[in-house]
């Protein structure tokens, strides 16, 4: 039996339950934010999803203010679930409106492909601008579209099976269709001992590294670093990230 659920794996309770389990601290991402957040005392996560990076930050940092942000209701009802010590904001990127400013804004997980067009990034964009604190710094990844990495999210090469304790045994996969520079994606979630299939499909974007440049300058935002990985080696052609530390143009012109 399938349930399909357009982007369901963030709306649907069900299928939110399930994000967690190839979305663990066990990302490569994680280490560098959690580094980054040492120095931070207030820090703004941008489709926080299920609340697992600003847990941790919350265990190792209780004395930080933090603030998580998602779109996806379901998500932010497991998030709360986690840990008290987290503002949760239900709300998109481009509508954020905040009475307080942050030193760490950052975009985990790609989260920075969910927006579809040159303006929707623009308006997210803006909006950590307006958040950011005149000293403060913005991180984000986006994969490198140079690389083609959705030519790997087929039901062969994906395919994985998981161990879990709520679960038992889960089998998921992905499956790919791509069509003027947006990629749909659909994921698959087959429970072992019941055979059911979750089905949830998703739409995203790969900008090029000149689409993030222009809408930067037009936000007055500038890249500090870029990197190619998370090793935090310098960005290369062939590199398959683009992870972006952003800063003010002009400090001096920012707002208190």
């Amino acid at each position: 039996m399938i349930s399909q659920y357009e982007d369901a794996l963030y709306e649907d309770p069900k299928l939110a339950r399930f994000y967690d389990l190839d979305n663990s601290l066990q990302r490569a991402d994680y280490a560098a934010y959690l580094q980054l957040a040492s120095s931070a005392s207030h820090i703004l996560d941008l489709g926080c999803g299920t609340g697992t990076l600003l847990t941790a930050i919350a265990e190792q940092y209780p004395h930080t203010t933090l603030v998580g942000v998602d779109p996806a209701q379901a998500m932010l009802d497991i998030a709360q679930q986690k840990t008290n010590h987290v503002r949760w904001v239900n709300s998109t990127a481009e509508a954020l409106c905040l009475d307080i400013k942050f030193d760490l804004i950052i975009l985990s997980g790609h989260a920075f492909q969910v927006f579809l067009t040159q303006e929707q990034r623009i308006a997210a964009l803006q909006t950590m601008q307006r958040h950011l604190t005149a000293d403060g710094t913005i991180v984000f990844d986006s994969r490198n579209p140079t690389v083609e990495e959705w030519r790997e999210w087929t039901p062969e090469l994906s395919r994985e099976s998981l161990s879990t304790q709520e679960f038992g045994e889960i089998i998921l996969w992905n499956d790919v269709a791509e069509q003027n520079g947006i990629v749909r994606y659909q994921t698959f979630y087959q429970q072992g001992e019941s055979g059911s299939i979750f089905r949830a499909e998703s739409d995203i974007a790969f900008p090029t590294l000149s689409d993030i440049t222009q809408a930067l300058e037009s936000c007055d935002l500038k890249i500090r670093h870029l990197y190619g990985n998370w090793q935090l080696n310098a960005f290369q052609e062939n590199s398959p990230e683009m992870i972006f530390t952003l800063e003010h143009t002009d400090p001096l012109l920012v707002k208190s």
